[in-house]
């Protein structure tokens, strides 16, 4: 069984987390649109949500398998190395929401996306409205959750 550490990111991982970020767009959300560049990532995740989130860290091995950002009682982020899905990891990160939030959590999916729509549905999170996509720089329409203890 892998020993995984999860706690708040450091700023020098962040080139780690872009990666990893990138890698699990790029198999999960192949329908998406790529529209930056790896280099692009980064300064978003340095300038934007380190800067405006909490943002923690899923390690193994040295290796970065994961990540959640959070800021209030939104979940901003919530990506995982493709390899680690359906291995409890996920399900700690939501927990971990949950106990820090006011009791409700929010949180935006894709409607393409059915296996994270599963996952979030499985863990308690409502359906609360549908757009078309004009709210999302990819235009792609997407689902309002929202959990409540």
């Amino acid at each position: 069984m892998q020993t995984l550490e999860i706690r708040s990111a450091h700023y020098n991982e962040l080139p780690a987390v872009a990666r990893m970020y990138r890698h699990s767009r790029d198999r999960c959300l192949s329908f998406l649109p790529n529209r930056y560049s790896p280099k692009e990532d980064l300064w978003y995740f340095q300038n934007v949500v380190f800067e405006s989130c909490e943002l923690i860290n899923v390690i193994s091995d040295g290796q970065i398998i994961g990540m959640m950002a959070t800021q209030d009682d939104w979940i901003e982020q919530l990506y995982l190395d493709p390899t680690h899905l359906r291995k409890g990891i996920g399900s700690e990160l939501l927990s971990q929401a949950k106990a820090k939030s006011s009791g409700k959590l929010r949180l935006m999916c894709f409607v393409e996306n059915s296996a994270a729509r599963s996952f979030y549905e499985v863990h308690g999170f409502k359906e609360v409205k549908r757009t078309s996509g004009s709210e999302n720089e990819e235009g792609a329409p997407d689902i309002l959750y929202e959990w409540r203890a």
